[in-house]
Parts: C-alpha cells; sequence; structure tokens
C-alpha cells in the first residue's frame, strides 16, 4: 500500500471517529442550547450595552409513559412495511416487538432480521424512540422509528 493510500486511510477513519464522537458525546440525551441577547442604552451617556447569556440544559430519553401494550401505526417504506407494538410497565418501555413486511426478495428479509432485533435493544436501552437508524438498513429502521413513536404518543 503507497503512503498516499495509507495517509488517506488514517485520515477518513479519524473523520468517522470524529463524527461519531460527536454524535455519541450527547449518550442519548438532548442538548438544548438557549441564547439570550440584551441590548439597552444608558441615559446618562447613551452608550449601548450588549450582553449575551448561553445556557446549556441537557434532558435524558428517560420519559414516563402510562402502563399497556400500544400499536403504532403501520409506516410504508421503499422495500415493505413496519408496524411496531410497544409494552410499557412501570412506566418504562419494557418490550418491543415489529412486524416488518417486505416485497418478499430475500435481500430485504436478511436486511429486516438483522435490524429489527437491533432496534429493539436500542430502544429499550433507550427507553425511548431517540435512536439512530441503522447503516443499511435506512428505510427499515426509519420506518420502524416512526411507528414507534406513533405507538409511545398513545401512551
Amino acid at each position: 500500500m503507497s503512503t498516499r493510500a495509507k495517509f488517506a486511510a488514517v485520515v477518513a477513519s479519524a473523520g468517522v471517529l470524529g463524527a461519531g464522537w460527536a454524535v455519541g458525546t450527547a449518550n442519548g440525551a438532548t442538548v438544548t442550547n438557549t441564547n439570550t441577547t440584551t441590548t439597552g442604552t444608558t441615559a446618562n451617556n447613551g452608550t449601548s450595552t450588549t450582553s449575551t447569556n448561553n445556557t446549556n440544559t441537557t434532558t435524558t430519553g428517560s420519559t414516563s409513559y402510562k402502563d399497556g401494550t400500544y400499536t403504532g401505526t403501520t409506516v410504508q417504506h421503499r422495500f415493505g412495511s413496519v408496524t411496531v407494538t410497544v409494552t410499557i410497565s412501570g412506566g418504562k418501555i419494557t418490550n418491543v416487538s415489529a412486524q416488518a413486511l417486505d416485497g418478499g426478495d430475500r435481500r430485504s428479509q436478511s436486511i429486516d432480521s438483522q435490524a429489527v432485533p437491533i432496534m429493539k435493544s436500542e430502544v429499550l436501552a433507550a427507553n425511548s424512540a431517540n435512536v439512530s437508524t441503522i447503516s443499511g438498513a435506512t428505510y427499515t429502521s426509519g420506518a420502524y422509528i416512526t411507528s414507534l413513536q406513533s405507538a409511545l404518543a398513545k401512551a
């Protein structure tokens, strides 16, 4: 492998790691930045004063839900559809099941069989729909999250 290729690989890896770190630093939390700017003029000398206050608020995805079993809407995507059912117990998500229907091709079946269990474990760990889509299963995981959000909206 040439020196140029090795250097390009190192730079690409550093970029991927940096992007992953940036996404992961909130650790499943929502970070809100509020900027307040106040401008005023004093009566004595007409001087204008500007002050800025920055406030960062972090909230976790640990919302409390009403106990029960809720089924989300069926969400269509390019290769099929997904319907998610969520079970809430003690105000927390205790089980998530999904019915992923595809067009019958083997590739879609393979993607669904790999993506759905991963999405389930991520949702249970986060106790919310605030999870990332899965690379290579973008349509399925996006539909999964949308259906899950509609189920949690009922809870």
